[in-house]
């Protein structure tokens, strides 16, 4: 027999197992007797299987306990001892006490200075567009009399 094709090749789990009949029984046992390949994979198989039945039998579970399950969720009260939630209070905390000791007076201060700025800024951008509309207008006054100059046409 050759070992290379699957056809030709015992089944060696339904021989460690007992499930062939007698007769491709006989003809497993002589081809391992025959093969060093088969009769190692054999070998290695009936290890396992070996192994497997030393292992104890146990119960199988009734029913698998999941993550979102609420037997696994912490208590109102375990929550807070929580180091996460235990931090986030303390963060929280901290903010409202920076709000409220705050000075309102310091706020007053700095909203007065942000408005002059603003004020500030848009009188410069103003004169700055005041100035270009200027300049474009001299510009055209200039590119209009050349070109009154150059054709003789006046512009309509």
């Amino acid at each position: 027999m050759s070992c290379l094709s699957p056809e030709t090749k015992p089944d060696w789990k339904a021989y460690a197992l007992g499930e062939l009949n007698p007769e491709n029984r006989a003809q497993a046992e002589a081809h391992a007797a025959a093969c060093s390949a088969c009769g190692e994979e054999l070998a290695a198989l009936r290890l396992t299987l070996d192994v497997m039945s030393t292992l104890r039998e146990e119960e199988i579970p009734r029913r698998i306990a999941f993550v979102s399950d609420k037997v696994f969720q912490p208590r109102w009260y375990q929550r807070i001892f929580n180091p996460t939630f235990a931090s986030a209070c303390v963060i929280a905390a901290a903010i409202l006490a920076h709000g409220l000791i705050r000075p309102v007076n310091a706020d007053l201060q700095v909203q007065a200075q942000v408005n002059a700025a603003v004020a500030k800024a848009i009188v410069q951008l103003d004169e700055r567009r005041a100035d270009a509309e200027a300049s474009y207008k001299s510009m055209y006054d200039q590119y209009a009399q050349m070109y009154v100059q150059t054709t003789g046409l006046e512009r309509r």
